[in-house]
């Protein structure tokens, strides 16, 4: 099945106008029928991403016999072990040529992380720290990247091993291997893979796994614009595990493939939770035109869609967040921003001025808020723990796990310091989304709604 968008559609990235983007939406309402009715969602709806979002009963969870509070999420990097075996007899330097297809303009990668070779993990070395985790509470664990899980030929004995533990994975991933039949099939084909459905078939039969798609754009230029998507439709070739040529081809539509092949294989049925959400993440600010309208088609599918403004971690997502800042210093298209989704989530019943109020305003606006830094850290390749994916100085490096056990690193963090919030706002991004606008967009709000 191939699934293309018109050309017609096909635009410059200025401004969307109304009836562009509601001929955008008509073309995904044909991929993927609604669940619910703009106005009709489940009275106890809500936009909360499988096992991501941590809910009030896993935060709250009492502490160990040692008097340890749990560390409830992990966000982990898993690379093969071939790579990593390369990498360390000095065949390929990671720092240079990390083993990812696409060039996405927002990647936090730190490629500097990767050229610490002596202290880089095999995947059963970062298993066992997902093991020691595990012995102070910890429910879930994420895969945000840098790279693609997907292009991991290791992926299942990873799955495997977390499926023995019981423990859920959230796949942060572009998706173009589970949207395209050649490269499904060029990374696992000796392993009886031959399409994008094979290979999502596949990973549907881990109950504990949940998909995160990259979702930057409902339109093809833009999101091919933000991905780096290749002009020319080459086939991949991998040496020594790395990419020679990058980029994927029509990669938009391929997405959208993708995501169909999700919902085929029963991703956002409600009877089993949200375990397919899409991750518009980072999204310029001019994108108000579309990203309320791109809200709202998802929940209507059972499907959250968690808005990431910015990243403060990596060159090119620190770059993109220092243009926004200089095109926004007061946040006003920020706040705009997230008003319009605010309000979108309340006009078609998704969400209420009291709900809101009560949770306080998400950094993730409209779906639950981010506690994923007061109850989680973040373990690069090479051991070294951070707050977070989304922020990466001196100071949000906590240690490195070769030196001091995962424990001790968590009892002295920051993050632990923080306590057990269920909204910890986004602190990593200090600058690009300060606390205070959360007042700005809860007083606005309030006087649209407060009847």
């Amino acid at each position: 099945m191939v699934i293309t968008l018109d050309s017609p559609l096909q635009n410059s990235l200025r401004k969307l106008d109304d009836e562009h983007v509601n001929q955008l939406i008509a073309h995904y309402d044909r991929l993927i029928e609604p669940i619910y009715e703009k106005g009709q969602f489940p009275k106890d709806f809500t936009l909360r991403p499988l096992d991501w979002s941590l809910t009030p009963d896993v935060v709250h969870r009492e502490s160990d016999s040692s008097g340890v509070r749990p560390l409830s999420t992990f966000d982990v990097e898993f690379l093969d072990n071939e790579i990593v075996t390369l990498a360390k007899k000095g065949v390929v330097d990671l720092a240079k040529h990390y083993p990812c297809i696409h060039k996405c303009k927002g990647c936090f990668s730190q490629e500097d992380i990767y050229g610490d070779v002596d202290n880089l993990m095999y995947w059963e070395d970062v298993m066992g720290q997902i093991d020691q985790a595990c012995d102070i509470g910890l429910s879930s664990v994420k895969f945000l990247g840098p790279g693609e899980l997907f292009q991991n030929r290791d992926l299942f004995d990873i799955l495997d091993a977390l499926s023995e533990r019981n423990m859920p994975i959230s796949i942060f991933t572009k998706g173009a291997e589970m949207g395209d039949d050649a490269l499904a099939e060029y990374i696992y084909g000796d392993q009886h893979i031959h399409t994008a459905q094979d290979l999502v078939d596949r990973v549907a039969e881990y109950g504990n796994v949940r998909i995160l798609l990259g979702f930057n754009s409902l339109d093809p230029k833009r999101q091919d614009l933000a991905i780096g998507a290749s002009k020319e439709n080459i086939e991949p070739r991998i040496k020594n595990g790395i990419y020679q040529r990058l980029g994927i081809f029509d990669y938009t539509n391929k997405r959208n493939q993708a995501l169909v092949n999700l919902v085929q294989a029963g991703f956002n049925d409600p009877e089993r939770g949200q375990r397919l959400s899409l991750i518009a993440g980072p999204i310029r600010l001019y994108q108000i035109d579309e990203i309320a309208s791109a809200y709202l088609w998802a929940a209507q599918r059972n499907i959250p869609l968690v808005i990431a403004p910015t990243m403060e971690s990596g060159p090119r997502a620190v770059a993109l967040s220092k243009n926004d800042q200089r095109e926004d210093p007061e946040h006003k298209m920020l706040v705009d921003m997230m008003v319009s989704v605010y309000s979108t989530a309340i006009d078609s019943g998704i969400l209420t001025l009291d709900t809101i109020t009560n949770e306080g305003i998400s950094g993730y606006m409209g779906t639950s808020p981010c506690n994923q830094v007061a109850n989680g850290l973040f373990m690069r390749l090479n051991g070294q723990i951070q707050m977070c994916a989304g922020k990466s100085d001196r100071d949000a490096i906590y240690g490195n796990v070769h030196n001091t056990s995962l424990v001790d690193i968590w009892k002295n963090s920051p993050n632990y310091a923080m306590g057990a919030l269920e909204n910890n706002w986004c602190v990593a991004k200090t600058s690009s989304m300060p606390i205070f606008i959360q007042d700005r967009i809860l007083t606005t709000l309030t006087r649209l709604y407060d009847s």
